[in-house]
């Protein structure tokens, strides 16, 4: 831009070359210290509950990095992240088992108690945790669980038969939640969640010993639902959806406190400082995942906004898993950034005076589980 006028402006070729040299080593280092102090903080607290997911820089299954982020879900705070490259493991699929292993060993050989871990439904992550850590707790999301059965609602609600179904989608995915988190056991979880293929049918009393009638009053008038007719083919389909074996086996092991919505925000805010629009190097990527995690972090516990008046504030958002429907989100004060400060301040008293030893300090985290090939030793190899 600066060039279409003529005037004079920093090169991308200084640019990186600061990059590299001051701004890459000035965030890691902070993050390291910030980093230090959560996890002083989760040690001295007792046991963990854990929340991760991973998030590909690209949509599709062709993406080249993959970030896997660990958060501390009883403070809400980002207390790890891992950056993994596809050709690291092979490809990308197997790019989120590999980032939450690195994660969570990261935390245990640091003294962090983990007692849960609350995931989506990763095959390989439920391998890992079931043969190499049997002493912790896996829990699945109930957010990650509640989107999926809405999503096959919502196919199964396109065709001509079996449209009504569609009004059942969110009563389905609330019920779900609510079988969670009212739920003092997995197999409570499990009754309760069966119970919703005879209530669609406007059947209330249910073969189960522990949920053996739902809890609402009788229904009639405007609170009667358009219930499904049993035999028909949106009552047969739905609850074969509904009852579908993988899935009330999962219901069992469904979280029944914690959900990763958290995860979900702090993906949204990544956006911001690595957009998937944007190519980035590995130290790049890395170095911006850590920013954007200094920055929820400080502004993970603001408060709730209110008018001059004192009246709480509240918007309606229409967000895209939602598929045209709103809620009602309560506004937080303006986030602040003095994470930001503390990262110039570190650059221009300490890093730009003596660059050496941050450099190396985030070479040797930055590189720790990715080897560099030589340039000279990858052309001789070509020739």
């Amino acid at each position: 831009f600066l060039g279409a006028f003529n005037v004079q402006g920093l090169s991308k070729q200084s640019f990186c070359r600061h990059q590299a040299k001051l701004l890459i080593p000035t965030v890691s280092w902070q993050w390291q210290l910030e980093q230090a102090d959560i996890i002083q903080e989760a040690t001295e607290s007792g046991p963990v509950t854990l929340g991760g997911d991973m998030r590909a820089d690209s949509p599709g299954h062709s993406a080249k990095y993959g970030s896997y982020t660990m958060m501390d879900l009883k403070r809400n705070k980002v207390i790890d992240i891992q950056l993994v490259q596809s050709n690291e493991v092979g490809n990308s699929v197997r790019m989120e088992k590999e980032g939450f292993v690195r994660s969570l060993s990261t935390l245990l050989e640091r003294g962090v108690d983990v007692q849960q871990v609350v995931t989506d439904r990763h095959t390989g992550v439920q391998k890992y945790l079931r043969e190499e850590k049997k002493e912790i707790s896996h829990y699945f999301d109930p957010w990650h669980m509640g989107k999926g059965i809405g999503k096959k609602i919502e196919e199964l609600g396109k065709r001509k038969t079996t449209q009504d179904v569609r009004l059942w989608k969110q009563s389905v995915v609330n019920h779900l939640y609510w079988s969670a988190s009212s739920s003092s056991s997995g197999q409570e979880a499990v009754a309760k969640w069966t119970s919703v293929a005879n209530h669609i049918q406007n059947v209330h009393s249910h073969d189960n010993a522990l949920f053996p009638s739902c809890l609402h009053a009788p229904l009639d008038g405007e609170q009667a639902r358009q219930w499904l007719k049993p035999s028909t083919a949106s009552c047969e389909k739905l609850t074969a959806i509904l009852l579908a074996p993988w899935f009330v086996k999962d219901v069992e092991k469904i979280s029944p406190q914690y959900h990763t919505s958290t995860l979900e925000a702090f993906h949204s805010l990544i956006i911001r400082f690595t957009p998937k629009s944007q190519v980035f190097s590995f130290k790049g990527m890395l170095s911006r995942l850590q920013i954007a995690a200094m920055h929820y972090n400080e502004n993970a516990a603001r408060s709730h906004a209110a008018t001059a008046t004192g009246e709480l504030r509240y918007a309606v958002v229409y967000p895209k898993y939602k598929r045209g429907d709103y809620t009602v989100r309560a506004l937080k004060t303006n986030p602040t950034a003095w994470y930001a400060h503390k990262l110039m301040d570190l650059l221009f008293n300490s890093v730009v005076m003596d660059p050496l030893p941050y450099r190396e300090f985030s070479d040797k985290t930055l590189f720790q589980n990715l080897s560099e090939p030589s340039l000279k030793g990858q052309t001789n190899r070509k020739l």
